[in-house]
C-alpha cells in the first residue's frame, strides 16, 4: 500500500452520555492505524458539553481532556455547534475532503502524497484491530473490479445476510450498516449530496432521533440512483476487523443492535 491510504471521518455525536465511548474509540482508531496511511477529519455534530458541576458523571468527565487533545490528533475537526443529523454532518466531511484532495491534485503544483484515493466514514463507538486500514483497503482494491464493489466494512453487520464467500473472514455483502464505509471517493461525491427528504419514510430525514435511524446508509445503498443495489454493485466485509462498540448504545434505538458472540468478545479485549 502506498502512504497515504484514506481520508477518514469520524461522526461524533458530542453528549456527556458517550463521550467516553467516543473517546475509547477514537484513542483506539489512533493506536491502531499508521499515521502516515490516513488524514483524520473528526467532525463534531452539536456543541461539547461542559463538565457537570454536581459531581454525578465522573466517568464522562474523565473524558472532557480527551477532547481537547482532538487538536493534536486529528489533522481537521468540523463542527456544528447545533446537533444537525448525521446526514448534513457526512455531506460536510465529504465536501471538505474533496476540497482539501482537489488542492493537492493541482497538475503542475500538487502534492500526490497528499491525494488519497479512499474515503472511509467511521462512526464514534467503533473499536480497531491492528492494521484494520491497509488489510480493509487491499481486499477492497484487490475485488474491486472483479466484484463490481461499492463499499467495504469491517463492521460484520450479522443482520444481512451473505452475498458470496470469497474466503475465510471475507464474504460480499449488498446491505451493510453505516457504521463503517471505505470507497473510492470518487463514488463518494456521486452519491452526494444526502437530501433531507428521506425516500425510505416519506419524511424530513431522522438525525437520527426518536427511535427513527437517520437512512443515510439506505441512501447509500439503495436509494441513490447510483447507489450500490441500483448500480449492481455489492459491498465488501471483513468480519470482525472492526467491532462495534456502541451495540448497545444506539441513539435511535432502544434495544441492542444485533452482534456476533465473537465481536462481543473482540470488544471486551480490545483496548
Amino acid at each position: 500500500m502506498g502512504d497515504l491510504i484514506t481520508d477518514i471521518f469520524v461522526t461524533v455525536k458530542p453528549t456527556l452520555e458517550r463521550m467516553q465511548l467516543t473517546a475509547r474509540s477514537i484513542r483506539s482508531l489512533i493506536e491502531n492505524t499508521e499515521p502516515s496511511q490516513y488524514r483524520l477529519t473528526v467532525c463534531l455534530d452539536g456543541e461539547v458539553p461542559g463538565v457537570p458541576l454536581d459531581g454525578k458523571h465522573t466517568e464522562q468527565a474523565m473524558a472532557i481532556p480527551f477532547f481537547a487533545r482532538l487538536q493534536h490528533d486529528a489533522d481537521y475537526i468540523l463542527q456544528s455547534f447545533e446537533n444537525e443529523g448525521l446526514g448534513p454532518t457526512i455531506n460536510r466531511a465529504v465536501s471538505h475532503i474533496q476540497s482539501v484532495n482537489d488542492w493537492y491534485s493541482h497538475p503542475t503544483h500538487g502534492d500526490p502524497t497528499k491525494v488519497a484515493p479512499l474515503i472511509t466514514m467511521c462512526q464514534d463507538d467503533l473499536i480497531y484491530s491492528r492494521d484494520w486500514l491497509p488489510i480493509l483497503a487491499s481486499r477492497f482494491l484487490a475485488y474491486e473490479k472483479t466484484k463490481k464493489l461499492g463499499f467495504a466494512s469491517g463492521v460484520e453487520c450479522i443482520e444481512h445476510p451473505v452475498r458470496e464467500t470469497l474466503g475465510t473472514n471475507l464474504v460480499t455483502k449488498d446491505w451493510i450498516r453505516a457504521s463503517q464505509m471505505m470507497a473510492r471517493r470518487e463514488y463518494w461525491t456521486k452519491l452526494l449530496p444526502i437530501p433531507r427528504f428521506d425516500p425510505e419514510t416519506g419524511k424530513v430525514r431522522a438525525k437520527p432521533n426518536d427511535g427513527m435511524g437517520s437512512g443515510v446508509d439506505w441512501w447509500l445503498i439503495r436509494n441513490h440512483e447510483d447507489s450500490v443495489c441500483r448500480s449492481g454493485r455489492t459491498n465488501l466485509v471483513v468480519p470482525g476487523l472492526v467491532v462495534h462498540a456502541g451495540y448497545d448504545k444506539s441513539t435511535w434505538l432502544k434495544r441492542d443492535l444485533p452482534e456476533s458472540d465473537s465481536d462481543k468478545i473482540a470488544m471486551k479485549e480490545r483496548k
